[in-house]
């Protein structure tokens, strides 16, 4: 019986030797730092398309605006997919409570095969929704709502803390529907049209006025989702 219990840790330490992934699970502060990182870096491109307006290169500073843009939706998609990570992961380990998204989730024969031999590992996991989550955009309203439904996140909760304002006229979830929305469709626009319209080929307007307000928008709608994920 002490030989067989022996061959049995053997095998699962090879097991988990061999379903280990590189894929990493990130804590809060740390995919928080890696956002805010990612607009730090977009905001010191202001001051090269300053630099190019003063020279008199308008249209290359325009550019440099329409860039701000893209890397934006980039940095709100990227942190949407290591908030993915990191919800599903606590739910599995049982620290949020499921969802009914979380409980349809799709799993086929092959990854099941690989949870079986893992043991308690989570490696199998992380690896799969990594997989799964990695094509999928997460900017527009849906997307993000959507993942919100996941993760068990109150969307009124952090459209109200991003966006409530006393006398108010518009309501805090319509502005941030309208806000992410907007964001995607300019981030399609530029990346897919070189920012001009289907219609008649005219490049569209963009001020730094419009990107500032952009960031600014998207810093407040992180920040919210943030705060209300700690109080879970």
């Amino acid at each position: 019986m002490e030989e067989r219990n022996l061959d049995l840790a053997t095998r699962n330490e090879d097991t988990r030797d061999k379903f280990h992934t590189n894929v990493i699970r990130f804590e809060l502060n740390q995919i928080m730092q890696h956002f805010k990182e990612t607009i730090q870096a977009i905001n010191a491109q202001f001051d090269v398309a300053n630099g190019l307006e003063e020279a008199g290169k308008t249209a290359e500073g325009e550019n440099i605006w329409r860039a701000q843009v893209v890397f934006l939706a980039s940095a709100l998609d990227f942190y949407m997919h290591e908030l993915t990570k990191y919800g599903l992961c606590e739910i599995y380990n049982e620290n949020w409570n499921r969802t009914d998204k979380y409980n349809n989730i799709q799993v086929n024969m092959k990854v099941i095969e690989k949870a079986l031999k893992s043991g308690e590992d989570i490696d199998w996991f992380l690896e799969y929704i990594n997989n799964y989550y990695q094509t999928i955009t997460m900017v527009s309203y849906e997307s993000v709502k959507e993942q919100f439904n996941l993760l068990g996140i109150d969307l009124k909760a952090v459209a109200d803390k991003a966006f409530y304002q006393i006398g108010g006229t518009e309501k805090t979830k319509d502005k941030m529907k309208r806000r992410l929305n907007e964001l995607f469709y300019r981030r399609n626009i530029i990346a897919h049209q070189t920012d001009r319209a289907h219609t008649d080929a005219q490049v569209k307007k963009i001020t730094k006025d419009i990107v500032q307000s952009f960031i600014c928008d998207i810093e407040k709608i992180v920040n919210s989702i943030d705060l209300e994920i700690r109080n879970k």
